[in-house]
């Protein structure tokens, strides 16, 4: 999804404490923002992990993780 319709995000939630810095935000877009939303019920919240590169490991409620990889946007001929 391209990142302008998309919400910046704080990886460690600012309402529980986490700090306003750019090592601490990411970009979602609607829809995966609102599954790991603070105000989202903790039985179907779920929690992203970023890693270098934009990789982010998603954690589902019941513990299973999936790894979304950014498709690379430069191409070489």
């Amino acid at each position: 999804m391209p990142a302008r319709p998309g919400d910046i995000d704080h990886n460690h939630d600012h309402a529980r404490g986490g700090p306003t810095d750019v090592a601490n935000l990411c970009c979602l877009c609607r829809g995966h923002h609102g599954l790991k939303h603070p105000d989202q019920d903790d039985r179907w919240r779920w929690t992203a992990t970023p890693h270098p590169g934009g990789v982010i490991e998603w954690t589902s409620p019941d513990g299973h993780t999936c790894t979304d990889t950014p498709p690379r946007r430069v191409q070489f001929a």
